[in-house]
């Protein structure tokens, strides 16, 4: 999920159409002022986005991670914040990959990788290795 999260807020490694190496700025040298602002506004705003999507949907949003202390939205802004600084993290320690160097890890790696996990998982729900339950809801039944 937070792969595809960095491929949707185009962040490195997957920010190749306005990667700095590539005419300056990629599409955005062209823009300058109120369009460049809300370019970057809407940039941010996706990732604040994402963020708020992964604290919700995987780490319990407003919820306390400690038992016993109270819930609240001060929760989700620190799970948030946290999110965010990942975010940022990842930007300032990937390396910049070219776009066939990132074509091949598509094609080599991840595309058979999910093949795999496709095959594993329909394994598990065929064979009930892991209860009927799951495998009649794995296999739509």
């Amino acid at each position: 999920f937070f792969i595809s999260c960095l491929a949707e807020t185009n962040r490195p490694p997957f920010d190749l159409p306005e990667a700095e190496s590539e005419l300056v700025a990629g599409y955005q040298v062209e823009y300058s002022s109120t369009p460049f602002l809300l370019f970057m506004a809407g940039e941010y705003i996706a990732i604040f986005l994402m963020c708020a999507l992964t604290s919700l949907l995987f780490f319990g949003g407003w919820l306390s991670p400690i038992p016993g202390l109270p819930d609240g939205v001060l929760w989700m802004v620190a799970k948030m914040a946290f999110f965010f600084f990942i975010f940022a993290m990842v930007k300032a320690i990937t390396p910049r990959y070219r776009y066939d160097q990132l074509m091949r890890i598509g094609w080599k790696v991840f595309l058979p990788l999910s093949i795999g996990w496709v095959v594993i998982v329909a394994f598990l729900a065929k064979f009930e290795v892991l209860g009927g339950f799951w495998a009649r809801w794995a296999m739509g039944g």
